[in-house]
Order: structure tokens, then sequence, then C-alpha cells
């Protein structure tokens, strides 16, 4: 990724769970929160509206839009430079967090970003938006769930949720926008052939 472009936001405390619910108690539910895809978790399912408003038959080749069912998740532990002076974890790391899970997923699908270089095209982010509910403190761990949620002839859509655990206590929504890039570093349309890995993960995920 070339560039990306945060919104600032202030760290929200909040209490530490301890419990190991079956669910997750939110006073104030957010309504872009995703169920928690796996058995062993279980959280309130609340629909999350296509983010360019579109439809599709995603097992087409010549699909325009790609949204993923289900959500990749990375497991992290923060770590005591990534601390600001308020002990708590700056704002920029979670940038960062979101990256490794965008990284993690795509190496997943197989769209693999050194085999990009190697070819002399590029991807880059031309948005990042992160909303900022609750901190992370040193030795926390968490999960960044990532997944994509639409596409366009040259742009990936993506949605990261970050999640403290065990206590499930939500703690980023993110956006991003992701350009793919020529030679000269102008937005050209998504080879074929990575079009047909995005279609080829999606026909594994729904059989599955």
């Amino acid at each position: 990724m070339l560039r990306s472009s945060i919104n600032p936001g202030t760290h929200v405390t909040s209490p530490h769970s301890r419990a190991y619910p079956a669910t997750v108690p939110f006073s104030q539910p957010s309504p872009n929160f995703p169920a928690i895809p796996r058995k062993r978790i279980s959280l309130p399912r609340v629909r999350l509206p296509h983010s360019r408003g579109r439809s599709c038959n995603a097992v087409a080749l010549d699909f325009k839009v790609f949204r993923m069912k289900e959500f990749h998740e990375v497991e992290l532990k923060v770590r005591d430079y990534e601390l600001d002076q308020y002990g708590v974890v700056n704002n920029a790391v979670y940038a960062s967090y979101c990256q490794h899970g965008r990284h993690e997923l795509m190496d997943r699908i197989g769209v693999n970003a050194d085999a990009i270089a190697r070819t002399g095209h590029a991807t880059a982010l031309t948005d990042l938006s992160l909303k900022f509910i609750a901190p992370l403190r040193s030795g926390d761990r968490f999960i960044v769930k990532v997944r994509v949620s639409d596409t366009s002839a040259t742009r990936v859509f993506i949605e990261h949720f970050i999640f403290k655990i065990p206590s499930l206590e939500p703690i980023v929504e993110a956006r991003a926008t992701a350009v793919w890039l020529d030679k000269n570093y102008r937005p050209v349309r998504i080879p074929p052939e990575v079009r047909s890995k995005l279609v080829q993960f999606l026909r594994h995920e729904e059989a599955n």
C-alpha cells in the first residue's frame, strides 16, 4: 500500500470485561457491527448495507461486484512501543493493524503484493476512515476481522472490525478503498486473473 489518510478520533475509556458471555451486550449497538461467523462466538446478527448499493452475480467471471459473506480473522497482541503517552495504543497504529489484516486476506485469496509489484503494477489506498470506540493497552489481545465488501472496475472496498479478546469488546470500525494502478501510477481495471481468483475464493466460501 502506498498511502493512507486517517480520520482522527478520540479514545474512549470503557471498563474491561472478564466474563466470557455467549453474546456481547452493547449499550448502544452500532448498525455496522457484523455477526462473528465462528460457531464458538455468537454476536447479534445485524445486516450490513452494501457500501455501493449494487446487486450482482458474484460467480460470473465478468462480475462488477464481489462481496464476501464471512470475515477473515487475524489475532494480534499489543506491543509496548505502540502506546502513546497516555498508555493506550496510538490512533495511527490501528491503520497498521487494518493493513496487516488486508494483506493476510489477500494472501488467502491468492493475490500477493510482491507478485503484483513484479508485474509493474501496484495497489494503493485512496481512502481509509477509522471510527475509534474503545482503547487497547499493552499486552491486550485482539482480533482484526476483514472482508471485501464491494468492488468496481478499478477499486476494492474493504471493511475492518477490531474486537478485544476474550471479552469481544468492540474497539475500531474501519473502511478502506484500494485502487489498482499501472506502471505510471494511474488507475486501471483490475486484471482478469485477479478477478478470477476473487471469484474462485467466493465459490469456495459459499461451498463451505
